[in-house]
């Protein structure tokens, strides 16, 4: 008699379906923010985004650097899912959680469920991201 292999219940595990990285020059970030003023920051940051990086007056510049970044490797990271799915920067939104881990949050009304992963890290002239988008 031939037995017949168990059905497992097991659900499926997340699994990566796009990477992305990206690297801004501090430098390069200062002359596009001059350039861009105002119209700059509202095409590219939410206001939250905004309101985060100007209560850290030092750092400001690095702040906005490192999620201007992390838009930019997101960007990447969901085109290899669906490269037909153009997301705008204030679409892409980096918040804190309470231990200061930055994470995702997208304004686009996905096709289906994504998370993104995000990782940012900033020396003085450039500040650098990778995300991960887990369906």
């Amino acid at each position: 008699m031939r037995q017949h292999p168990r059905k497992s219940k097991a659900r499926l595990q997340p699994q990566a379906i796009g990477c992305g990285v990206d690297v801004v020059e501090l430098s390069v970030f200062r002359r596009a923010l001059r350039r861009g003023g105002r119209a700059f920051l509202r095409r590219i940051f939410t206001a939250q985004e905004e309101a985060y990086a100007r209560r850290r007056k030092r750092t400001m510049l690095l702040h906005l650097a490192g999620r201007f970044a992390a838009k930019e490797a997101v960007i990447k990271a969901m085109s290899q899912i669906d490269p037909k799915r153009l997301l705008a920067m204030n679409q892409i939104e980096v918040r804190n959680d309470g231990h200061g881990r930055p994470h995702i949050i997208l304004h686009d009304r996905p096709r289906r469920r994504v998370t993104v992963h995000v990782s940012l890290s900033h020396v003085k002239s450039v500040a650098v991201a990778s995300a991960i988008a887990i369906g």
